[in-house]
């Protein structure tokens, strides 16, 4: 696993925390990572975020259904913790 992937993690946490307890679109957040310049690719993104899900740092769901359908992530406690340095952030993510 390379670096960039870390840190790429540690960015969405601290993405999604600006808005905490609230959630954000998907693509809000691969758009902030892309500013950060971040090649973030669908299939990275997809990764990254089940990866930070599993690891129990955010939740993402889909809502609403048909046109309006969406996808949506947001910063568990745990993984506000995390960022305010609380816990210390679990191997695979650099915050």
């Amino acid at each position: 696993m390379g670096i960039d992937k870390q840190k790429e993690r540690g960015w969405i946490l601290r993405i999604l925390d600006r808005v905490y307890p609230d959630c954000l679109d998907k693509d809000i957040v691969k758009r902030q990572l892309v500013e950060l310049k971040f090649l973030t690719s669908d299939a990275d993104i997809r990764g990254n975020v089940a990866y930070l899900e599993d690891k129990g740092l955010i939740k993402f769901n889909e809502v609403g259904s048909g046109n309006f359908k969406r996808s949506v992530i947001s910063l568990t406690a745990f993984g506000k913790d995390v960022v305010d340095g609380i816990v210390e952030p679990p191997m695979g993510v650099d915050v």
